[in-house]
């Protein structure tokens, strides 16, 4: 059975009710494949996903334009603060996130496995 794309399934409903005949009473357990299986002949784990950030970046630095001969210099530039804010979350060079970012795994957790 093939669902949406993450965050759930608007159609998950419509399918387990289409196919309720098929499925019978005795279900014990659903597998969902999702995060890229590589073929369907064994069961493939995902250990981690990574998250979605969606939001909007506006940067404001004069009320109103200025002409580079009056304000260059003066008026620092957009794109250059941004990178300097996307700096604090991603190493631009290595595309690592910054340690805050990343939760330590408990060892009873990892033991448990």
């Amino acid at each position: 059975m093939e669902g949406d794309e993450e965050s759930g399934s608007v159609d998950m409903d419509y399918y387990l009710e289409k196919l309720k005949e098929k499925i019978g009473k005795c279900v014990k357990m659903i597998w969902i494949v999702d995060s890229g299986a590589g073929n369907y002949d064994r069961l493939w784990i995902t250990d981690s996903l990574r998250g979605c950030m969606i939001t909007t970046l506006k940067i404001a630095v004069s009320e109103s334009g200025k002409h580079s001969g009056d304000a260059s210099g003066v008026i620092p530039e957009c794109f250059r603060i941004s990178r300097i804010l996307l700096n604090r979350i991603e190493d631009v060079n290595t595309g690592k996130l910054h340690d805050s970012f990343y939760e330590k795994i408990p060892l009873n957790t990892i033991e448990s496995g």
